[in-house]
């Protein structure tokens, strides 16, 4: 469990070991403050009060979590709603995170849906890919993969490296009729090479199956290096357990190496 103050820049997907296969975890966490970072906490609320929609959102940013000023999510919630109502994307996005995530308000998974709905309908790639977790999950909406899937084409289209890793894992493993294992491997690289930690494990994945060990270990390396230490130590807990001796030396020297680091 995670403590209330962990934030990671937005959602990620934690692969886990079923046999050789890979099941995908959806797994939370809070949105970091963007913009508005050289302002004063006083100016940027003075902004907001005279009706500045970014300052809004700011503000309300930092309500969320505490940035410069005493944590209050349900003044944050009230902000983002305000912001809402000029139809700012952001803004609508946010809205439905908090009905979410319950951050200042009831937690409400339709309602959610709903105010993400309103987002996407605006091209916000955020709401898009938050939307399509729900749509997969079948969560505050009835499960509909082909739904998901389209808003994550959506999404990927206008460059989030994480609906592109969640379009692989769709093509790689789903039940909808399109899917190719060509594909997924595309998606997977183009979100390793967006930056995607998920997207770099998976695509090592590909890249070994296909023979190339030593680009695939390239991948994981790179991969491990910024991700969260829950994914990581179960991505060497998967890699562990491959047959070939390269990647299971690969796993050792990670290891060796988080042993030395906590001396």
């Amino acid at each position: 469990m995670m403590g209330a103050d962990v934030r990671i820049d937005d959602d990620f997907e934690l692969a886990v070991a079923e046999g050789m296969a890979f099941k995908t975890l959806y797994v939370r966490v809070e949105d970091a403050e963007t913009g508005h970072s050289e302002i004063s906490a006083d100016a940027l609320r003075k902004e907001a009060v005279t009706g500045s929609v970014d300052a809004q959102i700011g503000w309300a940013r930092r309500l969320l979590h505490g940035h410069g000023v005493e944590r209050d999510r349900e003044a944050a919630f009230r902000w983002f709603t305000i912001a809402a109502r000029s139809g700012d994307p952001e803004a609508l996005n946010m809205v439905g995170r908090c009905y979410e995530l319950g951050w200042g308000v009831p937690l409400d998974l339709h309602e959610a849906a709903e105010w993400f709905g309103k987002a996407a309908a605006k091209g916000h790639a955020w709401a898009e890919f938050n939307l399509a977790s729900l749509y997969a999950q079948g969560r505050g909406v009835p499960h509909n993969e082909k739904k998901a899937v389209t808003l994550l084409v959506r999404s990927a289209r206008r460059g989030n490296p994480k609906a592109m890793n969640m379009l692989g894992r769709f093509r790689e493993g789903s039940d909808v009729p399109r899917r190719r294992v060509r594909s997924a491997a595309l998606w997977s690289r183009w979100a390793a090479e967006r930056g995607c930690f998920r997207g770099q494990f998976h695509h090592g994945r590909f890249l070994v199956a296909a023979g190339r060990i030593g680009d695939g270990i390239h991948w994981f390396r790179t991969s491990l290096a910024h991700a969260p230490a829950d994914f990581r130590r179960e991505a060497l807990n998967v890699l562990g357990t491959h047959d070939h001796p390269e990647l299971r030396a690969f796993v050792l020297r990670e290891m060796s190496g988080e042993q030395g680091g906590s001396k």
